[in-house]
């Protein structure tokens, strides 16, 4: 059997976002990982929709331009939103395309009984709320909320540690307040970041039982491979 190949697509384009991205996806059996940066032309973090809809733009011309859809078996939009791309791809090809969002919360449903988010700027914090209503169809008791760090996309690779470390762990004590047994990564720039979230859990209620972090990113790359798998 021939490897199947997933393009993870950072659809902005701060090379540094796919870095972090490299560093710590790692490809499942029979599976191989390529990345891809969003053209110069893209927004370099998504903040808001028209940040979103520009960046999806930008980068469904260039795919559609380089013939990428024909490269490769299975597509993962790491932007943690209902970002249009995910939808654009979908529409163009029929092959398995999916959103970090969308596979993080999947994965938060089986894992425990309350998701929280923790996310970077404020800016977003409503279309994000507004993505999982959607996904979930409606509100739910499962649903914990959403904070917001403050940080921005491109600071969690590039900025200062000691502001980002501290930010992170705040944070995901706050949501974890909030009843949340699963934190979710709300930014593929926070790739690599689950011990501060534990951290910083631990640190708000230290006798209650540890919470799980999930990864969209990591999530995605696993339902990814399936989803190609089940296709084929």
């Amino acid at each position: 059997m021939n490897s199947a190949r997933l393009l993870i697509i950072n659809p902005n384009s701060s090379k540094s976002v796919t870095d972090g991205l490299t560093e710590v996806l790692k490809a499942p059996p029979q599976t191989e990982l390529a990345f891809y940066t969003a053209p110069s032309n893209a927004p370099p973090s998504i903040n808001d929709n028209v940040t979103a809809n520009l960046s999806a733009t930008a980068c469904f011309l260039d795919i559609q331009g380089k013939q990428l859809l024909d490269q490769y078996d299975g597509f993962l939009v790491c932007c943690f939103s209902d970002h249009p791309l995910t939808h654009m791809l979908r529409e163009t090809t029929s092959k398995p395309t999916i959103g970090i969002f969308e596979a993080a919360i999947t994965q938060a449903l089986l894992l425990g009984m309350r998701f929280g988010i923790v996310t970077t700027g404020s800016g977003y914090k409503a279309d994000i709320h507004k993505g999982v209503q959607a996904f979930m169809g409606g509100s739910s008791q499962r649903f914990a909320g959403i904070v917001a760090t403050g940080l921005g996309v491109v600071e969690l690779r590039e900025g200062d540690r000691q502001n980002i470390e501290t930010n992170m762990k705040e944070y995901s004590g706050r949501i974890a307040r909030e009843g949340a047994d699963v934190i979710l990564l709300g930014c593929a720039g926070m790739a690599g970041m689950e011990s501060l979230v534990l951290q910083g859990a631990a640190e708000a209620n230290p006798i209650s039982s540890p919470v799980r972090v999930v990864d969209g990113a990591k999530a995605g790359v696993e339902m990814l491979a399936g989803l190609v798998r089940f296709c084929s």
